[in-house]
């Protein structure tokens, strides 16, 4: 039983592409959370405030509705199918660490994102 979200909701490659979005988000959200808190060194007080940040929670949500997004691609199109898709995070993660936290991104690191989009591409082309 759907929601009566349009067809293309239920794309296996849109599915897939929110997915690492969201998960993207989770860890700009889990970052923005933890920023709030300081250094956490250990299972100590810190590591419990961090977890009660709105950032943190927001950053988990953002994973598990990543994750039942993930589940529904792995059952209709497979794993070879979503799980390069997980390296296409990192993407999300570089540009997000690069606009709003303003992290230096050395070229090296650049060139190994760009073979990574390449890659995706190509999965997801593979139909």
């Amino acid at each position: 039983m759907g929601l009566g979200l349009p067809g293309w909701t239920g794309d296996p490659l849109f599915q897939i592409v929110v997915a690492t979005i969201l998960g993207g988000l989770g860890q700009a959200f889990i970052k923005q959370g933890v920023s709030q808190v300081g250094v956490i060194g250990g299972f100590n007080e810190r590591l419990w405030q961090a977890l009660l940040t709105p950032g943190v929670l927001a950053g988990f949500g953002s994973y598990a509705l990543s994750s039942l997004l993930y589940l529904m691609v792995v059952s209709k199109r497979g794993l070879s199918f979503a799980y390069p898709f997980v390296a296409a995070n990192q993407v999300v993660v570089f540009l997000l660490a690069w606009i709003l936290f303003q992290e230096n991104i050395p070229p090296l690191r650049l060139a190994g994102i760009a073979i990574i989009c390449l890659g995706v591409v190509l999965v997801g082309l593979s139909r």
